[in-house]
């Protein structure tokens, strides 16, 4: 996180007007496998704005950083949209089918939800909602959604996502943390990151699903 931050204030003093310390050109393969989209462009900078106006900057000038905010938008997303637009294409031409199989089949995407547990269960930032009597059956619940999903045998009969998440307070900013931990656990069963990322897509649009309860509150 340090040399993050160094990262951040040197790409910021010459974006500012001040000492150019950054490469520029470093910018978009610094971020290219890194999934970041719009989404979390947009929450860092209205987190960077938030801050500038508590420490009193004026509108004027707040409008003036949002611009310069802006024109890094390109190369930071940039990356993650041309990869996940890759792995659409290859799923849609080769099928689920051949991905479930490059997982290592049944074996393979049952070690990988064993690993995705066993992450999700030391990481702080959404471990409270793996916890309880219930977890083995939901966990296994998990295992057959994910392998009828990825092209494998299983049939999932549980409920739908919807229902089934609507009593449980989550948000994108916990559907990004359990995203971020299925791609460690396929990675750290040894898949490789044109899996990954074909998996990642398939993944993301049952966030609409999972988070259709906090939608409608918002």
């Amino acid at each position: 996180q340090r040399q993050i931050r160094r990262k951040m204030y040197q790409y910021l003093s010459g974006a500012f007007g001040g000492p150019v310390q950054y490469d520029l050109a470093q910018l978009r393969p610094a971020h290219y496998n890194m999934n970041i989209t719009d989404y979390h462009f947009d929450v860092l900078s209205n987190i960077f704005l938030q801050v500038s106006k508590e420490m009193g900057v004026d509108q004027p000038t707040l409008m003036d950083v949002q611009v310069v905010l802006n024109r890094s938008r390109a190369d930071i997303t940039t990356g993650c949209t041309v990869r996940m637009e890759l792995s659409k294409k290859k799923n849609a031409q080769d099928g689920i089918d051949q991905l479930f199989q490059r997982l290592g089949g049944l074996d393979g995407v049952m070690a990988m939800v064993d690993r995705l547990y066993e992450c999700l269960g030391v990481d702080k930032r959404v471990s409270h909602f793996f916890e309880g009597a219930k977890t083995n059956a939901i966990k296994r619940s998990v295992t057959d959604f994910m392998i009828q999903t990825l092209g494998g045998p299983a049939e999932y009969r549980g409920r739908s996502l919807q229902d089934s998440h609507a009593v449980i307070e989550i948000t994108d900013y916990h559907y990004d943390c359990w995203m971020q931990n299925a791609a460690r656990a396929m990675r750290d069963v040894g898949a490789e990151a044109d899996a990954v990322d074909e998996v990642t897509v398939v993944l993301e649009p049952f966030r609409k699903q999972v988070l259709a309860h906090h939608y409608k509150q918002q």
